[in-house]
């Protein structure tokens, strides 16, 4: 969900800032550093990709029903390119909390980073709460406003948000360990 996703891109990047943390606090170029590309490659390919997959199959579902615009997308440039600027906006969200997180890590602020990563997961569940159960039908915006629709546990959404939410999950957790491993070996290159 859109309104979901941007917030999360933010957690994303200040948690893999707390994956690198030793290696963030010995490296003094913001936007040089060695892990701010592999960090865009797993961000493009791998996160951003998931609120792309929901949003192309079920697009009102994916903008919480806010409006029908979103859906009619054929011979409407304008809708086309929002779908990539919501994907270049997850990645532009990312990268902010990956370097703002570098960023306090120099500075010594490194509480900030954990405030961070709390305003962010709960600027991320918000929306749900706002819009308490809006995740739970499924259709098209006509169809969810007039009652109807079907539930999230039933196919073909739940198949597909299943197989997108597994590779979002371990996509991340291996891409994370690989990060942690690299950030570790960086900053002990940094000592020498």
């Amino acid at each position: 969900m859109i309104q979901v996703d941007l917030p999360a891109s933010f957690v994303i990047g200040q948690a893999f800032a707390m994956l690198s943390k030793t290696y963030l606090k010995k490296e003094n170029d913001l936007f040089t550093s060695k892990l701010l590309g592999p960090f865009n490659i797993y961000f493009s390919c791998g996160f951003a990709m998931g609120g792309l997959f929901l949003l192309v199959g079920w697009p009102a579902w994916e903008y919480m029903y806010v409006s029908q615009w979103v859906e009619n997308v054929f011979d409407h440039p304008l809708i086309a390119a929002f779908y990539i600027l919501f994907v270049i906006a997850m990645i532009l969200v990312g990268n902010f909390g990956y370097l703002l997180g570098h960023y306090w890590y120099k500075t010594k602020r490194d509480k900030l980073v954990a405030w961070g990563l709390i305003t962010g997961l709960a600027l991320t569940f918000l929306p749900f709460l706002l819009k308490w159960g809006i995740w739970k039908r499924i259709g098209t915006y006509a169809e969810v406003k007039a009652g109807g629709g079907y539930l999230f546990g039933e196919a073909p959404f739940f198949y597909g948000w299943l197989g997108i939410m597994t590779y979002l999950v371990l996509s991340g957790v291996l891409f994370g360990l690989w990060f942690r491993a690299k950030s570790r070996k960086l900053a002990s290159e940094l000592n020498t």
